[in-house]
C-alpha cells in the first residue's frame, strides 16, 4: 500500500468505527475546517517509509530503494521466495526488479531555465519552479505513481497519485478519502476551495504535524487523489530559496511599459477634422 503497515491497521480500525456510527454521523463529528492554518495532528510520519527523511540527496534516496535489501528488494522478496530457484518465472521477476531500479535512477529531471519538461502539462506544474535548483524523480509502486521533489538536491516533498476506487485504500471518491483521513488522523481537515489567485487549482484538504504538511488534492476528474507530504521547514523558506523568477513571455518590454504607464493618447486628436461623411445642416 501507499502507507506503512501500522497506518494500514489504524485506517482499518477507523473504517470499522465509521461503519458503526454511519457516514452521516461521521460527517457531523468531523466538519470541514476553514481556519487560517491546517489543523495540528500528532504525526503523519507513517505515510512515508522510515528509510526516507527530509533533506536526503537524490543519490541517497535512490540508494534507499535500490541497494541490497533496500525498499525494492523487500517488496519483491515475498514473491521471489515462492518461486522455484532458477525458474523462468524467477528470472523474469528479478529482471522486472532490476528494471524498476534502473528506471528510478534515470528518472531524475531537473527544472532548468529554457528547458521545458513534460511535467509542465501535468497536474504537478505548480509544485516546482525553474531556475532554482529544483528537480524531481518518479517511480511506480503499489499501484500508484510517486514523485520525489528536491530543491538544491535536498528532498523536501513527496507526491503520491492514489487511484480512487471502491476497493482502494481511500475509497472511490474525494469526499470518502477525506473522511477516512479525518478518522485516521483524529482531526477534521482544513478545506480550501480552488482559488487560482492563491495558487490553488483544485480543492485541497490539509493537516500538519511538527515537521510535515499533509495535503490531499482533489483530482477526481482523473479518478485520483493527490497525497502530498511537504517538509514544513523548506516550505516556509521557499521565498528565499526560489529567488529566480522566470520572465513572462507575454509581458510588455520595459521601455514600452514606461512610455505607456500613464496611458496612450493620440497627439493628432486636437487637430482632427470633422468626419467628412457627417451631414451638415443647411439653411
Amino acid at each position: 500500500m501507499w502507507y506503512r503497515a501500522d497506518m494500514k491497521r489504524a485506517l482499518l480500525a477507523a473504517c470499522l468505527i465509521a461503519g458503526a456510527v454511519g457516514a452521516g454521523a461521521m460527517a457531523v463529528a468531523a466538519p470541514p475546517s476553514a481556519s487560517a492554518d491546517p489543523p495540528a495532528v500528532s504525526s503523519v510520519a507513517a505515510l512515508m517509509e522510515k528509510e526516507l527523511h527530509w533533506g536526503m540527496s537524490h543519490t541517497d534516496l535512490t540508494s534507499a530503494y535500490n541497494q541490497q535489501n533496500g525498499l525494492f528488494d523487500r517488496d519483491y522478496a515475498p514473491q521471489l521466495a515462492k518461486l522455484p530457484a532458477g525458474s523462468q518465472q524467477q528470472r523474469e521477476l528479478e529482471a522486472d526488479l532490476e528494471n524498476r531500479k534502473a528506471n528510478l535512477e534515470r528518472s531524475l529531471t531537473t527544472f532548468d531555465p529554457g528547458s521545458p519538461t513534460g511535467y509542465d502539462v501535468t497536474a504537478l506544474h505548480l509544485e516546482y519552479t525553474y531556475g532554482n535548483g529544483e528537480s524531481i524523480q518518479k517511480l511506480f509502486k503499489d499501484g500508484k505513481n510517486r514523485y520525489f521533489f528536491y530543491i538544491k538536491d535536498r528532498f523536501w516533498k513527496m507526491y503520491d497519485e492514489v487511484p480512487l476506487r471502491a476497493d482502494g485504500p481511500l475509497g472511490s471518491s474525494y469526499q470518502e478519502a477525506v473522511t477516512k483521513l479525518n478518522a485516521l488522523l483524529g482531526v477534521a481537515a482544513r478545506i480550501r476551495a480552488a482559488d487560482p489567485a492563491q495558487g490553488l487549482e483544485r480543492t485541497e484538504a490539509d493537516w500538519a504535524d511538527a515537521r510535515s504538511h499533509l495535503r490531499a488534492i482533489d483530482r477526481s476528474g482523473e479518478h485520483l487523489i493527490g497525497i502530498v507530504l511537504v517538509d514544513k521547514n523548506t516550505e516556509v523558506n521557499l521565498p528565499s530559496l526560489r529567488t529566480y523568477k522566470a520572465a513572462d513571455p507575454f509581458a510588455l518590454d520595459p521601455s514600452v511599459a514606461n512610455i505607456t504607464k500613464h496611458g496612450v493618447t493620440d497627439p493628432n486628436a486636437a487637430r482632427a477634422t470633422p468626419d467628412a461623411g457627417k451631414s451638415r445642416k443647411t439653411h
